[in-house]
């Protein structure tokens, strides 16, 4: 399935080489263009501080089903604290 929307999972269909192929990217905004429809992704888990964003077709893509919803799952139901406003006395 190739990616519609922001906050999918997705690999390279068929990685260069030189790539990882089960390195993981996250969708970040899904540019529709009929044939020529687009993607920013990031790599998930790279280990750098700023992760680079690439444009690439998002037919070069496909969505990992099962991370995607393990992803929405965790942020949905996760004990993660990821949105909690951190509250307290300034001194």
């Amino acid at each position: 399935m190739i990616p519609t929307k922001k906050g999918q999972v997705v690999k390279f269909q068929t990685p260069k080489e030189n790539e990882n192929p089960n390195q993981l990217y996250i969708v970040l905004e899904f540019i529709e263009d009929g044939i020529k429809s687009r993607v920013k992704i990031q790599p998930g888990n790279s280990g750098l501080s700023f992760p680079p964003i690439h444009l690439v077709y998002a037919k070069d893509l496909e969505v990992d089903e099962g991370q995607t919803f393990e992803l929405e799952w965790y942020l949905k139901h996760g004990n993660h604290n990821l949105f909690n406003v951190i509250s307290g006395i300034i001194d």
